[in-house]
C-alpha cells in the first residue's frame, strides 16, 4: 500500500498541472500578456506613411533624450558631446530618409517597416562601435 499512495499523488499532480499547460500551448489564442505577437503586426500594417513617419520621429526623439541623459550621467566633455550629437543627427537624417522611402506609395507594409528597423539597428551598432573605438584609444593613451 505504500507504493500506491505516492503513485496516486504523482498521477494527480501531473493531471492537475497538465490542464493549464495545454491552455498555454494553444497558438491560436492570444493571451493578455502576449501583446507583441505576429497577429498584432498584421493589425497595424499596412500603416499610413505619415503615421509611420510620426512614430519614427517619436522614437528618434526618445533616443535623443536617452543619449543626452547618458552623456550627462557620464560627464562627457562639451567637445565630445557636440561630436556625438552631430553623428546622432546624421544617423537620424538617414533614418528619416529610410522612413520616407518606405512610405513613398502612401502606405508602409510590415516588411518595409522591418527594413527600416534593421537599418536603425545597423546605425546604432555603428555608433556603439565608434564609441568603443574611442574608449580603446583613450585607454591605450592615443590622442583622441
Amino acid at each position: 500500500m505504500s507504493f500506491f499512495r505516492p503513485l496516486a499523488v504523482a498521477l494527480t499532480l501531473t493531471l492537475v498541472a497538465a490542464a493549464p499547460m495545454t491552455a498555454m500551448a494553444r497558438p491560436d489564442v492570444v493571451h493578455a500578456g502576449n501583446k507583441a505577437g505576429a497577429k498584432d503586426a498584421q493589425k497595424h500594417f499596412p500603416m499610413a506613411a505619415d503615421q509611420f513617419e510620426k512614430r519614427m520621429e517619436k522614437r528618434i526623439e526618445k533616443a535623443r533624450e536617452k543619449l543626452e541623459k547618458r552623456m550627462g550621467k557620464r560627464n562627457v566633455p562639451d567637445g565630445k558631446r557636440a561630436e556625438i550629437r552631430k553623428q546622432f543627427e546624421a544617423n537620424a537624417v538617414e533614418l528619416r530618409a529610410a522612413a520616407k522611402r518606405a512610405g513613398a506609395d502612401g502606405k508602409v507594409t510590415a516588411e518595409e517597416a522591418k527594413e527600416v528597423r534593421e537599418r536603425a539597428r545597423e546605425l546604432r551598432g555603428k555608433g556603439k562601435e565608434q564609441r568603443k573605438e574611442h574608449k580603446r584609444d583613450k585607454r591605450d593613451g592615443k590622442a583622441v
